[in-house]
């Protein structure tokens, strides 16, 4: 007689887990993509990206300040345009899109067109903003926002504000 419930028990037991294990599967094929949970934790970090985004621009805003580079153009590497100067060399960003002369051009093609050239003599007017400024030590960013060439040719930058000075 024992054995004969320990046999049904051990079958139930089974049949229980067999069932799940193949309802579960079955319900979540049957489920479309739009009903699927995503990941809340990648929902989260891309909710924050465009406000940490904004936060870091309305920082740099706040505590920038307009200054004039002037010096020698050296390269344009990726977004920075270095500019050799009588205090060294500085790392200018430049945005993507720039209008020279009422023409678009992109970042690259102010070198490639004959706007820019290497050792060309230039004025870049920029934000700066000191992120550590202690005795002897600063480290600081630059945006550019108008460039002037050796011709007095102007190129501004395409942004989504406009800057006075």
């Amino acid at each position: 007689m024992k054995s004969k419930v320990k046999f049904l028990a051990v079958t139930l037991v089974i049949v229980a887990v067999a069932s799940v294990l193949l309802y579960a599967p079955l319900t979540n094929a049957l489920q479309s993509n739009e009903e699927q949970r995503p990941d809340m934790k990648l929902v989260e970090r891309h909710r924050r990206e465009p406000r940490f985004k904004a936060h870091r621009v309305w920082w740099f805003l706040n505590h920038s300040e307009p200054v004039e580079i002037e010096g020698t153009a050296v390269a344009l590497f990726k977004d920075m345009l270095i500019v050799s100067t009588a205090e060294g060399q500085v790392r200018i960003h430049l945005p993507h899109a720039w209008t020279v002369d009422e023409e678009l051009m992109m970042r690259a093609e102010l070198f490639e067109s004959d706007y820019l050239s290497v050792g060309e003599d230039i004025t870049v007017k920029a934000l700066r903003a000191d992120v550590i400024n202690k005795e002897g030590f600063c480290v600081y960013l630059l945006l550019g926002y108008e460039i002037i060439d050796e011709s007095g040719v102007h190129a501004y930058a395409v942004l989504p504000f406009n800057i006075e000075t």
